[in-house]
């Protein structure tokens, strides 16, 4: 049905992923996790945005932060927590502005929004044991990808022979008894040309979140243009992705749903090993 978003339920390391949104170029992409209350590219409204207690906007581009008023709004309207918007460091003060300007249109109460910036390489705690990490993006504006790593305790290998007790004696004593394992569990891609390929941390997640914005021979130009993927730009790569789950989106409005489920079919699935999930839709 348009409008609907989409519904995956994905088993990985952590456990299993729900992850809920829908993504078409020009209109809205909306990606929410909730079980961590964490919204990647707030670019659409919808009722099941406000409880997201973190919001990551990857660049500055209506379809992506077109609803960060909105999240902000109904939050600040619901009496809920306090909450963070991470958004690159090249906008992130137009971002602070444009939430203070719509909070004063509402009358001058400031929204409980912290606004943190984010660059290449910086890295952001969720919770205790799950970190966002952020890298750039082949663009034409500032645009960062976001992964999310989880971190997992383990005992030190050369601990392993000793009991319970005598594991509880040392932690007790000060010593350190766990290693930190890092876990990349997702990695979303943004916007971004092909030059995203030759970054392998973007595809060193169990689940990648990759745009593919044009399928017709004749879009290649265009797509090249405004730092977009084609799918013959990701043709040639799917034999090397590792990951376990690729989920496409993106796609213009050039494009038919019909028509790129078809082609998904027929050119993507045949030449990836591991599942692909489509999450493109069409907006009401």
């Amino acid at each position: 049905m348009a409008g609907r978003l989409h519904q995956l339920q994905i088993d990985t390391s952590w456990g299993r992923l729900r992850l809920v949104g829908g993504s078409r170029a020009g209109e809205g992409t909306l990606i929410l996790l909730p079980q961590l209350h964490l919204a990647l590219d707030p670019g659409r409204p919808h009722r099941a945005l406000p409880p997201m207690r973190t919001a990551v906007v990857s660049h500055g581009h209506l379809d992506h932060i077109g609803a960060v008023g909105y999240w902000a709004s109904q939050r600040f309207l619901n009496s809920m927590p306090p909450a963070t918007l991470i958004a690159p460091d090249a906008i992130a003060e137009k971002v602070r502005a444009l939430l203070d300007t719509f909070a004063a249109l509402e009358g001058g109460h400031p929204y409980r929004v912290t606004i943190v910036p984010a660059a290449d390489g910086v890295g952001h705690w969720l919770r205790r044991d799950v970190e966002l990490r952020f890298f750039a993006t082949d663009h034409w504006v500032p645009t960062l990808g976001t992964r999310l790593v989880w971190h997992k305790q383990r005992l030190r290998p050369e601990l392993g022979h000793l009991s319970g007790a005598e594991i509880a004696e040392r932690r007790s004593r000060g010593d350190t008894v766990t290693l930190d394992v890092a876990l990349p569990i997702l990695s979303y891609c943004a916007d971004s040309g092909p030059a995203i390929f030759r970054r392998p941390e973007a595809f060193d997640a169990e689940i990648v979140l990759l745009e593919c914005s044009f399928f017709r021979p004749a879009d290649r130009d265009r797509a090249a243009r405004f730092g977009h993927t084609h799918l013959a730009d990701l043709v040639p790569v799917l034999s090397e992705l590792t990951c376990r789950h690729l989920v496409l989106l993106h796609a213009s409005r050039r494009h038919r749903l019909g028509e790129i489920a078809a082609l998904i079919d027929d050119e993507v699935r045949p030449r990836f090993s591991g599942e692909v999930h489509d999450l493109n839709i069409d907006w009401d």
